[in-house]
C-alpha cells in the first residue's frame, strides 16, 4: 500500500505527515515524546478502509524542531486545527468529517477540536487521554521533574520502558525512540515543554468534557502507571457522555502493546462512526 508524505506549513512550524489508503479520513495524534510510527502496528489494518493521515507534532519525529517547536499541550491542540485544513485539501473525502485517533496528549488535542469544532469530527477514539489529572502535591512535583530538559530528557527512556508493559515489537521501538530524546537538546526542550503545560489550567478538561456530544470510543491499559485508569480513566468514562470504553491487559500504549486487541474493539465502533455525520 503507497504511502504519501509531505508537510504542512502551520503557524508553529511545518508538521510531517503521512497518508495511507483511501476512503473516509482517520488522523492519528500520538503522544509525548513518541511519533507518527507509534501507530506502526495498526496502520496497516485500518487503512484497508480508511485514509489513514499520520502526524508528527512540530518538533517529534520527522517534523523539524525549532524554537518555535517549544510549546505545550493547549498549543498543540491550536496546530491540531490548522492541520485539519490542509489534510482537508488532500483528501478526496472533501469536507466530510474525520475520525480523531489520538494518544495521550494527542487525545487532549481530538478533544479540544470536538469542543471547539465538533462540525468537524465524526467520532474520536481515545487512548489514555491527558485532561482529566486531578493535580496533587506528589503529581505537581513529578510534572515539574519532567518539566526540566536536564531531569525529563533523561528520563524519558526509562519513563517508557516502565509504562510499555507488553515488550512488542512496536512497544521495543517506542521505548528506543523515547531513550532518543535525550540526544537532542531540542527534541529534549520540546519533551519537557509539553510536560510543564500539565500545570496550565488550559490542559484540565474536567469541567469542559461534558460539553462533547460526538460518539466516543475511550481505549485504556489496564495496567498504565503513567495515566492510571483507577483515577483518570475511570473519571473520564464518567465525564464524557458519548463514551463507550475499552480496556487492556497492557501498560501506556496498547495500540502497539496489543495491537489485535485494541484493533479489535476499534474496527467496529469505525464501521458506524461516519453513519453518525
Amino acid at each position: 500500500m503507497t504511502e504519501r508524505t509531505g508537510l504542512f506549513p502551520t503557524s508553529l512550524g511545518e508538521v510531517a505527515y503521512a497518508a495511507t489508503g483511501s476512503g473516509p479520513v482517520l488522523v492519528l495524534l500520538h503522544g509525548n515524546p513518541g511519533d507518527a510510527r507509534d501507530w506502526d502496528a495498526v496502520v496497516g489494518p485500518l487503512a484497508q478502509r480508511h485514509t489513514v493521515v499520520r502526524v508528527d507534532w512540530p518538533g517529534y519525529g520527522r517534523s523539524p524542531c525549532t524554537a518555535g517547536a517549544m510549546v505545550g499541550a493547549p498549543e498543540l491542540a491550536a496546530v491540531l486545527d490548522e492541520v485539519l485544513d490542509h489534510i482537508a485539501e488532500i483528501s478526496d473525502q472533501g469536507g466530510r468529517k474525520v475520525v480523531l485517533v489520538g494518544h495521550s496528549v494527542g487525545g487532549y488535542a481530538a478533544l479540544c477540536q470536538a469542543l471547539t469544532r465538533p462540525q468537524r469530527v465524526a467520532a474520536m477514539v481515545l487512548v489514555a487521554p491527558g485532561g482529566f489529572t486531578r493535580l496533587t502535591g506528589p503529581t505537581r512535583m513529578v510534572v515539574r521533574g519532567m518539566g526540566s530538559p536536564s531531569v525529563g530528557g533523561r528520563l524519558a527512556g526509562p519513563l517508557a520502558a516502565a509504562y510499555t508493559v507488553r515488550r512488542t515489537a512496536a512497544g521495543r521501538a517506542a521505548s528506543r525512540r523515547a531513550r532518543s530524546v535525550r540526544t537532542s537538546p531540542c527534541r529534549s526542550a520540546v519533551h519537557s515543554a509539553v510536560w510543564r503545560s500539565f500545570l496550565d489550567p488550559a490542559h484540565d478538561l474536567r469541567g469542559r468534557a461534558g460539553a462533547i456530544t460526538v460518539p466516543v470510543l475511550l481505549t485504556w491499559g489496564r495496567l498504565d502507571p503513567v495515566v492510571p485508569w483507577y483515577s483518570d480513566g475511570r473519571r473520564a468514562a464518567g465525564l464524557l457522555p458519548h463514551a463507550a470504553v475499552a480496556r487492556f491487559w497492557s501498560g501506556h500504549l496498547p495500540h502497539a502493546e496489543v495491537p489485535e486487541r485494541w484493533l479489535a474493539a476499534v474496527v467496529p465502533f469505525l464501521e458506524g462512526a461516519y453513519g453518525n455525520g
